[in-house]
């Protein structure tokens, strides 16, 4: 059953789409010249030996852009993996039989933990202090104290081959210099011992898939799901007027808290306007003229995120655009909540109502 799970993950995840939609264009503003451009995003791996619960080394996932007017200075995006097994069949299931979702669940596990730095050079070349960012009355603060240290290494194959993140209680982060291994699925009959990096590296490259961070808000716009799969569960509305962005949670009638990417998106309700301090990065600020709920303290210190995380974009992958929506927690990369684009890009779905 494993062999048959991993295969098919390698060729169907693309994406978790069903619909293709224009690709939509990203704004790139002008950059100031530098030494090495690190914008771009990058696959590696978590050496976590002194984790104690969880994968010991798991794929990791780093976004970065270049921080507007400011130099030689990035904002990036930190993802860990979750177990890429474990997404094969519920995905599967709510492409070719969804009546199996409620046996084998609904896809809401992509990631374990995701997180927001500013990357400042650091007196030592080649080397960037993170600093963790969170949001606070519709803006972005920075927190002086270094969280992580990312060092470069002059890598051939991208800017961040051979790079390496310290400073984590669990063990550090390395970004190799490799490219896919070969002879991967005479490793697969012969045993079950591919890393979740080598995993993920060859999904990439025979789904001929890639992973974005996404900022086009005319082209995100509609219904998020509940889970990916429960396609009649739209608890999250994206919509503009006048030039404003707005996003409205809708209680779901039929999934369960703990069925969430995080069940504090459960009880999430209410409009909110949404402003974009930093370029991909939005922040919740409750609607004018409504009642106040514990919703809004639990969502305006959280950082609104574009995650295409298996990007089926090009032609070869199926041209398929579907986003997921996570909202990191500050100081805490596990408490992020996340939530699913539809898959036929649908408005106004509205939530399930009870049989």
């Amino acid at each position: 059953m494993k062999r048959i799970l991993l295969l098919a993950l390698t060729v169907v995840m693309a994406s978790c789409a069903s619909s293709p939609r224009e690709p939509q264009s990203e704004v790139k503003t002008e950059r100031a010249p530098s030494a090495a451009e690190l914008t771009g995003t990058y696959l590696g791996e978590g050496l976590f030996n002194k984790r104690k619960t969880g994968i010991k080394r798991p794929a990791m996932r780093l976004y970065l852009d270049r921080a507007q007017n400011e130099g030689d200075v990035y904002y990036g995006v930190l993802l860990e993996y979750d177990q890429l097994l474990n997404m094969a069949a519920p995905y599967l299931a709510s492409q070719k039989a969804p009546i199996l979702n409620k046996v084998v669940g609904y896809l809401d596990k992509i990631a374990t933990r995701i997180s927001v730095y500013k990357f400042v050079p650091s007196g030592k070349a080649g080397s960037y202090e993170m600093h963790n960012v969170e949001a606070r009355n519709g803006q972005l603060i920075v927190d002086p104290a270094v969280a992580m240290t990312l060092n470069l290494k002059n890598g051939i194959s991208n800017p961040l081959a051979g790079a390496t993140i310290t400073g984590n209680a669990e063990g550090e982060i390395v970004f190799p210099d490799a490219t896919a291994k070969t002879g991967f699925f005479e490793k697969i009959n012969n045993s079950m011992t591919l890393t979740q990096l080598e995993l993920a590296t060859v999904v990439y490259k025979k789904g001929h898939l890639a992973s974005s961070w996404r900022g086009n808000w005319e082209n995100l716009e509609g219904s998020y799901l509940s889970e990916y799969g429960r396609f009649k569960d739209g608890v999250l509305e994206l919509s503009s007027q006048n030039g404003q962005k707005k996003m409205k949670f809708i209680k779901t009638n039929k999934t369960k808290a703990e069925s969430f990417t995080n069940p504090k998106s459960g009880n999430i309700v209410g409009e909110f306007v949404v402003v974009e301090p930093v370029p991909k990065m939005y922040v919740l600020i409750p609607a004018d003229g409504r009642v106040p709920t514990a919703s809004d303290a639990e969502m305006t210190n959280r950082i609104g995120l574009f995650l295409d995380v298996f990007d089926g974009s090009a032609p070869e992958a199926g041209s398929h655009l579907v986003t997921e929506l996570a909202f990191t927690a500050p100081r805490d990369p596990k408490d992020f909540m996340m939530y699913y684009e539809h898959p036929q890009h649908l408005k106004n779905v509205g939530v399930e109502p009870k049989k």
